[in-house]
């Protein structure tokens, strides 16, 4: 159906009768002559007005049709574009998906430059009147002109980070919600399978993918470093691999910058590569493979915490506690001595449940306050509740447990929560204090999988000062711990709040500072599932992105701006108004030396 942008310009319409009102104006009636000399002259005179009469209907009529058109183009007609070229003004957003997985090499060429060249063929159809976003893998879309976004698609490079096509294409449909022209999304894609994931898209979408499939592919999916930290004798690095190619691969790891240790392994499965001993401190641990067509995937960094084991007294630690201990002694994991002291406030290091009995809850909030702790034990909490799911405790089930109070203004140091936020588990100087005793009766935590893992790290870390070592990819938010105030990656430091979420923008080891001590670390890679280079199937995509319209890379500047979009009018019309008015002057010039 043809609508109009300006439809208040048809009024010129009326403009149409002054042609025929000109026309009715200029009629002469020639005055009748009885005089029988010239009666021979009847019969050429009405030959002659009969001609006369037929000109200028012509050209009563090629007037006529002129205005009609140009009052037409100046209320500037459209209907769906078929078979017209042009279109009306529209609002596109152009989400180009340059994810690592864009970066792998298909016949020579880089995935992105393909991407790269389907956009420009988009932005080439788009015009001044157009409303013009650009949504890439960083999620923040971009408005600009035509020539504006052509630059920064010439520039734009691989990115760390993963794109999610359903929440890509849903950031994009909020965009084009606010706007009055009609709307289109064009999505450029490798449409990874991994990154294909449902989506409420209420606009026309356009969805080119590339025609030739991708190699297979094999990437470094985790670097596990194992329990932190790693005594004097070295430890054990685990590298895991992910992929669809067959046959072994050579995987090489290293600390630091000591020689690298080799191994092979199969996608799927892992190596273990035995790492020596080596000073105390933090290390940067890097595995790698050997380059293939998708290099991003081919290098992984983790983080090493080299020291001494913890030495621990935990007579006082109770059955639960004082068995994972003996445990961990048993594994070289921890030595007895008077470094922390588990279940009890000591002179050193300490780990303090609540006392079984109440009434010994306010003597040891005064040794607390004399201590200088800045956290004391609160009011008993009735009913269960869960802790908060953690790098330190996973989701547990908590029965008994008090409340943790902060003793000043503050309150910073908070390790784990329970009930939605509630202080669980805090650490105030050398003083770490527990919301429950580590008893089945107050919490199913020393029945549960984690709790070794769990001691190992109360003893070895927390207790210590060492608060966290996380995984992370680039730009997902990373929760840090509230001690933390700062953070460092070579040269780069970002100040930052406990408790808040940062996300690392590129790979790499960054620290963790409280003032200038380091107290964890996190480890930045690339998402394992970008190794997965495999597209969706078309079928899939039309089932979660209802309506979409699949076409190839090349063809996609082609059927750009054509589902959203209205095609324009206005050139032909005034095309025909020039042919109108040519004809009108050829006509009117002709007929004029023929009367002559």
């Amino acid at each position: 159906m043809i609508g109009f942008l300006h439809p208040w310009a048809l009024a010129g319409l009326a403009a149409a009768a002054i042609p025929v009102l000109l026309h009715l104006l200029a009629r002469r009636e020639p005055p009748t002559v009885v005089f029988p000399a010239v009666r021979y002259l009847v019969a050429t005179t009405r030959e002659h007005q009969r001609r006369l009469k037929l000109q200028h209907l012509l050209l009563l009529l090629l007037r006529t049709l002129l205005i009609v058109a140009l009052v037409l183009a100046a209320a500037g007609p459209t209907l769906p574009r078929s078979g017209v070229a042009g279109h009306a003004p529209s609002a596109l957003v152009l989400v180009l998906d340059n994810s690592p997985s864009s970066g792998v090499v298909v016949a020579g060429t880089v995935r992105l430059g393909e991407l790269r060249a389907a956009a420009r063929g988009v932005l080439a159809r788009a015009t001044p009147d157009d409303a013009l976003w650009l949504l890439t893998a960083d999620g923040v879309p971009r408005r600009g002109d035509r020539r504006a976004l052509l630059d920064q698609v010439a520039a734009l490079p691989v990115s760390p980070r993963r794109m999610d096509l359903g929440a890509a294409l849903g950031v994009a449909g909020e965009v084009l919600a606010a706007e009055s022209r009609p709307g289109e999304i064009a999505l450029l894609t490798d449409l990874q399978a991994s990154a294909v994931s449902p989506a409420e898209v209420s606009v026309p979408l356009l969805v080119a993918r590339p025609e030739t499939p991708p190699p297979s592919n094999v990437g470094i999916a985790r670097l596990e470093t194992g329990p932190q930290p790693w005594g004097p004798d070295g430890g054990r690095l685990t590298v895991s691999l992910v992929g669809d190619s067959g046959g072994g691969t050579p995987v090489s790891a290293r600390l630091g910058t000591r020689p690298p240790r080799q191994a092979v392994a199969q996608a799927g499965g892992a190596a273990v590569l035995a790492m020596p001993g080596v000073p105390s401190g933090w290390w940067d641990a890097e595995a790698s493979l050997d380059p293939d067509e998708l290099r991003l995937d081919d290098h992984r960094v983790g983080v090493v915490r080299v020291a001494p084991v913890a030495r621990v007294n935990w007579d006082s630690a109770g059955r639960f506690a004082a068995a994972a201990c003996e445990v961990l002694e048993s594994n070289r994991r921890i030595v007895r001595g008077g470094e922390v002291t588990l279940g009890r406030l000591a002179r050193g290091s300490s780990v303090v449940q609540p006392p079984e009995d109440p009434a010994a809850l306010g003597a040891l909030n005064r040794a607390l306050a004399a201590r200088g702790a800045g956290w004391r034990f609160g009011p008993p909490v009735e009913g269960a509740a869960s802790t908060d799911s953690g790098s330190l405790v996973g989701r547990v089930r908590v029965l008994r447990r008090y409340q943790l109070q902060p003793a000043g203004s503050g309150r910073t140091g908070v390790l784990a929560t329970v009930a939605g936020g509630a202080p669980w588990l805090v650490r105030s100087g050398g003083v770490v204090l527990l919301g429950s005793r580590l008893d089945p009766a107050w919490t199913d935590l020393p029945v549960s999988a984690g709790f070794m893992p769990f001691m190992d790290a109360l003893v070895n870390r927390l207790a210590r000062g060492e608060v966290s070592l996380a995984d992370g990819a680039p730009g997902d938010p990373v929760m840090l711990p509230d001690l933390v105030s700062g953070v460092r990656q070579g040269e780069r430091d970002w100040r930052v709040e406990g408790g808040g979420a940062f996300r690392p923008g590129e790979p790499g080891a960054y620290y963790l500072l409280a003032g200038e001590d380091t107290i964890g670390a996190i480890s930045a890679n690339i998402d394992p599932r970008e190794s997965l280079l495999a597209p969706a199937a078309d079928a899939q995509v039309r089932r979660l992105w209802k309506h979409a319209r699949l076409v190839s890379l090349d063809g996609a500047g082609d059927a750009a701006f054509g589902a959203a979009a209205r095609g324009d009018l206005r050139g032909p019309l005034l095309w025909a108004a020039l042919l109108l008015a040519l004809s009108e002057t050829a006509l009117a010039s002709l007929w004029r030396r023929s009367s002559r």
